[in-house]
């Protein structure tokens, strides 16, 4: 295969017999890139269209092998034909290779091959070629049929993955797509529904279960319109009568103004019904559970009432009796003068005596009757003076400690709060009988000092009361700690350690109106004296 003498042959011949025409360079303006091959295989020709394409310059596409540009091209094509009827005609194929670019770039081009008869002249062409050949790049086609590809891949997987049932449909009602869940719904297989009447496989129910005429029913109706429909809960029936529940849309598909079909999406709500059925019934027997286990409590509460109306009238009634009569025999016998005792006994008496009233004090606290119905009461609050409510307290404390068993020291500055005062006198009363209070029988019995103490520190009222034993009574701890609760306040109790005894802190915000109060206010009541033996003390 020699380019240059074949060429070189032809050109002689050329310039003889055929004398070069206006139009010879008619393949140069072609838009389409032609390279004409010879019956070697080496270009002939190259358009400018084919040297922009594969990146070279024209003189270095012609005389250069067209394997160079195109390495999967089939030589069978630059052969002439066997039978001799075919020389003289034209002969055109059509295919895709890859083409090679400069750089060794490729691309994806389409080949309009033509074959030639190399003893036929023609215009514009080298005398001899044998094969004419018409490059398109086609990647951006590729491309695109690659993203098609993929994109109905895609769609394949989303209408198989799907939970909804999808049937596509033509514009007559006849289905032409189904995906599984479809399939299953509709109980054939999807090579079995193509084709078929959507309707004639679900029919519409009413209320009542029976078939609706095609002219009321909503879904024919939605098929007609030719307009998106959401259909909520839908009872149908399929063709193997089967009944369900269905939340139907109709989407109609539109091609150039024209309804050519529609998607028609059922989600089916049985799934959804058994589980609500499921969850009705466990709520109802998780009802049931709590209504007998109310039963249950109900039935302990009753009781529970009973015995504390039984404990209430027997504290009240046969044990405060007898600890009246023990009470008035104890004071009848340590006052009675016809019969002196020791001194000793006379103090033994008094203090027993003592002992009975507080005894009776308390019981007579735990023998009122519950009232449970009855809305609780919060403090009633009034501007008073400290010292007074300090000194009610004191006084108060004699119904738990009895007379002369206490020694007190106080200070109370007069200063005004706006607090409950009858809370507050409870409150100090029953926190110094707590820290007198004791189980240990070998304690002697008083009397006993307690100091008590009201100060103003950073907006807060501050009582402390301090005494010899370490108290924790709960018929008093509980009661002012309920009221320091409901005035917003705390009772903290603090015990030296190695040091007997116990104090009483209790802290209420915002409860002082005024730093001090000049003396003999008439606003503030006369001021209580406390019982027993009293030394105030200074700040």
């Amino acid at each position: 295969m020699n380019f240059e003498n074949s060429h070189a042959d032809s050109l002689p011949e050329r310039a003889a017999g055929h004398p070069a025409q206006p139009h010879e360079q008619l393949v140069d303006f072609l838009p389409d890139a032609v390279l004409i091959v010879d019956e070697n295989g080496t270009v002939v020709r190259a358009n400018p269209a084919a040297a922009a394409l594969l990146g070279h310059e024209r003189s270095t596409v012609e005389g250069r092998g067209v394997l160079d540009f195109l390495p999967s091209f089939d030589w069978n094509l630059t052969r002439l034909p066997a039978a001799p009827e075919h020389s003289g005609g034209l002969h055109a194929a059509r295919l895709r290779t890859t083409a090679r670019a400069a750089g060794g770039w490729s691309f994806v081009a389409e080949i309009s091959a033509v074959r030639l008869d190399r003893r036929t002249f023609h215009d514009s062409i080298p005398h001899g070629s044998c094969l004419a050949l018409s490059l398109r790049d086609v990647t951006p086609d590729e491309d695109e049929r690659a993203a098609l590809s993929r994109s109905l891949l895609q769609a394949e997987a989303v209408l198989r993955t799907a939970g909804e049932a999808l049937i596509g449909t033509d514009a007559e009602g006849r289905i032409d797509l189904v995906n599984p869940a479809a399939a299953r719904l509709l109980g054939s297989r999807a090579s079995e529904l193509a084709g078929r009447e959507l309707l004639s496989l679900l029919t519409s129910l009413g209320h009542d279960g029976e078939p609706l005429d095609a002219e009321d029913a909503p879904l024919p109706r939605a098929l007609r319109a030719g307009r998106a429909s959401k259909l909520p809960a839908q009872r149908l029936r399929t063709d193997d009568g089967t009944c369900l529940t269905a939340d139907v849309a109709v989407r109609p598909v539109i091609e150039e103004g024209t309804v050519v079909g529609a998607v028609v999406a059922l989600t089916d709500r049985r799934p959804y019904e058994q589980l609500t059925d499921e969850y009705a019934a466990a709520q109802t027997l998780c009802l049931h559970h709590h209504k007998a286990e109310l039963e249950r409590q109900q039935r302990r509460t009753d009781r529970a009432v009973d015995h504390t109306r039984e404990l209430t009238d027997f504290l009240s009634g046969p044990l405060m009796g007898a600890l009246r009569h023990l009470h008035a025999g104890t004071s009848r016998l340590a006052g009675d003068h016809s019969r002196p005792l020791w001194p000793e006994a006379t103090v033994s008496l008094e203090a027993l005596a003592a002992d009975i009233r507080m005894t009776m004090a308390l019981v007579d606290t735990r023998s009122q009757p519950y009232r449970h119905d009855s809305t609780p009461v919060g403090p009633q609050r009034r501007t008073v003076l400290i010292n007074d409510v300090v000194q009610a307290g004191v006084r108060a404390s004699t119904a738990f400690t009895g007379p002369d068993r206490v020694q007190f020291s106080v200070h109370a500055p007069r200063l005004l709060v706006h607090v409950d005062p009858d809370d507050m006198t409870t409150a100090v009363g029953r926190l110094i009988a707590d820290v007198i209070h004791t189980d240990d029988a070998s304690v002697d019995l008083g009397p006993h000092h307690v100091f008590v103490a009201a100060l103003h520190q950073r907006s807060l009222l501050r009582i402390e009361v301090r005494g010899p034993c370490d108290g924790g009574v709960r018929e008093h701890f509980d009661i002012v700690q309920g009221i320091a609760t409901a005035h917003g306040g705390t009772l903290r109790t603090h015990r030296a350690p190695g040091v007997s005894g116990s104090t009483y802190v209790l802290e209420l915000p915002s409860a002082v109106q005024e730093e001090a109060v000049p003396g003999g206010d008439e606003t503030s009541g006369t001021a209580l004296r406390p019982t027993g033996r009293h030394r105030s003390l200074t700040a």
